[in-house]
């Protein structure tokens, strides 16, 4: 999994109605509670790009092990020949380029 860099992170979920649930992810421990409706969320500040997979612990009245994360760029894509897109025809690549250094 990748979660987006430099933004705040949404996780959410499931749970029994007023279940208390903690998130602990690289070094940020978030808590809450879920809802009437048994739904809960929390933001995770934003991270730097991190090429070591990290595990993400949710817990609850269940514990949930999440590995192997690594926080990057989040590209979504759809379709097949209309994603077809050069960068020379996108007027910000240079800036968007700017100080990247591939792995």
């Amino acid at each position: 999994m990748v979660l987006q860099q430099n933004k705040e992170v949404s996780i959410w979920g499931t749970a029994s109605a007023g279940e208390k649930i903690s998130v602990d992810f690289a070094g940020q421990n978030k808590t809450t509670v879920a809802d009437q409706s048994g739904k809960w969320s929390l933001k995770l500040k934003p991270m730097k790009a991190s090429f070591t997979p990290r595990e993400m612990t949710i817990k609850g009245k269940n514990t949930i092990v999440l590995k192997n994360i690594l926080i990057g760029e989040v590209w979504l894509c759809s379709g097949q020949s209309n994603m077809e897109y050069a960068m020379r025809k996108y007027s910000k690549f240079e800036t968007a380029t700017k100080g990247y250094k591939p792995p």
